[in-house]
């Protein structure tokens, strides 16, 4: 038994991601698509696979080259822009044909004992099968009163189907001649060669020249990735996300990006943050956002339906004003708002001081060109830099606007210094007094955020369980070719509370079902 996959498309629909790599790379709860299946084919036993690749093809012969456990012979499809996936196969047939063999195509994310559950079918020809399933986008069957398949199309009625494809096919080494017989029929006396490879087996089953059962798969999780939405739901089952949220004690939640955007609630977040609580998580709020009090976060979450005490919130401020005690400093100078300022000062730390000790460099909205002269003064006059966080900017209604690290990078050009510590995300500081004083337990905690290099970075410092949400600053682009990456994705806090099944019409076996 060898398996033949099916690699050569464009993949269209999930463009800019397959811009410069082909769909089957593209990555899937922190796997790519294709190793889905070929780990798969291992587990099932299969040692010799045939993958038919076109669009961006040296890709796939890079990834495969380093691949040990299985003998991989890619086949070159160059007519993929003008042909379907029955010419990629017919471009096999010489290596295949009068062989048994397993066909699918290369666009699915599947458990691994999809293929030895296919090959374990006590019929020679099965088709693997999701029974009861029906999805307007999939290949369905139609079985008659033997059990055999007389029919496959994505035009049959709901009435009629017996189950939707999931586009895994097996065949003995007298069904591949039969198979072969047709394609070959189809491309070389009919021309024709634009056509899927279920065209030639429709004609097949329904002339009775090729007896084919279903395999029934249910139990095992599949998605058919075509769109983004279809990623999104891939991501969520194959990382086991519902699973572990079972596990999880506490949820520290980024504001900016995550539960908010700007003066605008992520469409959602108060509910999915209600259902946590109902379900006996405990709540923390973090921002690097030094510009405001507690006391304006509160009522801003509150505006938005959130309910949160001063105890739930952590902000980069705390952090470092807790340096600043703990060092006993007793003058700083403070570029930033009037609420970093009054934080500060509450504390008995002198903020108007002509020998300041530190210069603290926040995300000043108040900013104006004399305080930034001043600042200066004091650092090329031997004064050290603490930045409360070095986010380059901050999300705003108009997109992007400068934040601290905007002016650390001004003030580091400028002087020639950089900050001696931030406090803010990545660091643990934020969160560290929790883990002290035994309130969070990491290795149950699940940090959540929209920020690679900050929210899932201190997610990793802290040992804790990363959710990267798609709401704010990160896309799926970023999340491709960044060298930080979470244990999670879902496209904004609503999913986890929102059936995806139901609401983006995954192509799953398996529905995910909402976390109520």
């Amino acid at each position: 038994m060898i398996g033949v996959i099916l690699a050569a498309g464009i993949g269209s629909r999930l463009r800019p991601l397959t811009n410069t790599k082909p769909k089957c790379l593209v990555q899937s709860a922190g796997r790519p698509i294709l190793q889905y299946q070929i780990d798969s084919y291992v587990h099932a036993g299969v040692n010799e696979i045939i993958i038919v690749v076109g669009y961006e093809g040296q890709a796939v012969r890079e990834y495969c080259k380093h691949i040990k456990d299985v003998n991989i012979t890619i086949v070159e499809n160059a007519d993929y822009e003008t042909t379907n996936n029955m010419y990629s196969l017919y471009l096999a047939m010489p290596l295949v044909m009068g062989r048994a063999f397993v066909l699918n195509n290369a666009d699915l994310c599947i458990e691994r004992e999809v293929v030895e559950r296919l090959i374990m079918h006590p019929s020679s020809n099965a088709v693997a099968v999701s029974v009861g399933d029906y999805i307007d986008e999939s290949m369905k069957v139609v079985v008659d009163a033997d059990g055999e398949i007389i029919d496959i199309s994505k035009q049959i009625s709901q009435h009629a189907a017996y189950g939707c494809s999931i586009d895994f096919y097996k065949f003995s080494a007298e069904g591949s001649a039969v198979l072969f017989g047709e394609v070959r029929r189809v491309i070389e006396d009919e021309k024709n060669l634009k056509d899927w490879s279920e065209v030639a087996m429709q004609r097949l089953f329904s002339s009775g020249r090729l007896v084919s059962r279903p395999c029934d798969i249910s139990g095992l999780s599949w998605v058919e990735v075509d769109n983004y939405y279809d990623l999104a739901a891939s991501d969520r089952i194959f990382s086991k996300f519902d699973d572990v949220l079972e596990q999880i004690d506490t949820v520290v939640l980024d504001l900016d990006g995550t539960v908010y955007l700007g003066s605008i609630v992520v469409p959602g977040a108060a509910e999915a943050i209600l259902e946590l609580r109902r379900r006996g998580k405990q709540i923390f709020f973090v921002s690097n956002n030094s510009s405001r009090s507690k006391g304006e976060y509160i009522c801003k979450l509150a505006g938005f339906g959130i309910c949160a005490g001063l105890d739930e919130l952590h902000l980069s401020t705390d952090a470092l004003v807790a340096f600043l005690l703990a060092e006993k400093v007793g003058s700083v100078y403070v570029l930033g708002t009037s609420a970093l300022v009054e934080a500060i000062a509450s504390e008995g730390i002198a903020t108007d001081s002509e020998n300041p000790e530190y210069v603290i460099i926040g995300y000043d909205t108040e900013l104006t060109y004399s305080k930034l002269e001043q600042a200066c003064k004091y650092i090329n006059s031997g004064a050290d830099i603490l930045a409360t966080h070095e986010d380059v900017f901050c999300p705003s209604d108009n997109g992007p606007i400068p934040d601290a690290g905007a002016l650390l990078e001004m003030i580091r050009v400028t002087t020639g210094k950089s900050s001696r510590r931030v406090f803010g995300k990545p660091s643990i500081d934020l969160i560290k007094p929790l883990v002290d004083a035994g309130t969070i337990n990491p290795q149950r905690t699940l940090v959540i955020g929209d920020r690679l290099h900050t929210d899932m970075l201190m997610a990793k410092n802290l040992r804790s369980f990363g959710l990267l949400v798609l709401s704010g600053e990160t896309t799926r682009e970023h999340l491709e070719t960044c060298d930080v990456q979470p244990d999670f994705v879902l496209n904004s806090l609503a999913d986890i509370y929102i059936a995806i099944c139901k609401e983006l019409k995954v192509k799953s076996v398996q529905p995910l079902y909402a976390l109520a």
